[in-house]
């Protein structure tokens, strides 16, 4: 593996899965019908797709909303035509999406790089196919020091890293179990050889799956 710029960052695209259209559940797309009493007592019978119900539910877990709430603002939105199912189902989607956007600027690679070059001890963070997407300077300094580097330069040729477990396979059981695992490693450069051992973690990124290596031996 070739060291990157520590400092480069980039967006990959997200690609939709065909997967996902797999994963629809029978009753998903079946109309439920449900009477929703608002303030006042209010009673307006609606007929959704059990999907957004079971979305509005969710959106709604920890708040101070109720069901009731978000139908009478969804009411306040229509026009004197307009249509309140049609309206939900509008409410929802972009509930869903802001939500979405949020997230997913919270896990993005300009955060997970962040997240590395603030720890104070080496880290690193491996791509499913092993390529090194970030590295902070503590772990650039364990390199030069262990492997008695002159200058950066010597690491830009021939440099090596290599887990003792398999990155695919430590994601595997990440993303199963969700707890850490502790793997050895090898660096190589300039036939000069450092061993040692580091804890691996799920890299909190939305743009692709990535392990993130504290070294805790080196």
């Amino acid at each position: 593996m070739a060291l990157p710029d520590r400092q480069a960052a980039y967006s990959e695209p997200a690609e939709l899965n065909p997967a996902a259209m797999r994963h629809v559940e029978e009753n998903d797309a079946e109309p439920k019908f449900r009477a929703i009493i608002g303030k006042g007592g209010a009673r307006r019978g609606i007929r959704l797709e059990s999907v957004y119900w079971d979305g509005l539910a969710w959106l709604l877990n920890g708040s101070r909303q109720s069901l009731g709430d978000v139908v009478e603002q969804a009411a306040g939105q229509m026009g004197e035509n307009g249509n309140l199912a049609s309206m939900l189902r509008v409410v929802a989607f972009r509930w869903m999406w802001r939500r979405l956007s949020l997230m997913e600027n919270v896990y993005s690679v300009e955060n997970l790089n962040a997240l590395i070059q603030a720890c104070p001890t080496p880290a690193i963070v491996l791509t499913r196919d092993k390529k090194i997407q970030f590295f902070n300077e503590p772990f650039m300094t364990m390199l030069k020091q262990k492997l008695v580097l002159g200058n950066i330069a010597q690491l830009s040729a021939g440099f090596r890293f290599v887990l003792d477990t398999q990155v695919d396979e430590a994601l595997q059981s990440l993303s199963s179990k969700g707890k850490m695992i502790t793997t050895g490693f090898t660096a190589t450069c300039a036939g000069k050889q450092l061993t040692g051992q580091m804890n691996l973690a799920m890299a909190p990124s939305h743009q692709k799956q990535m392990v993130i290596g504290y070294v805790v031996r080196g």
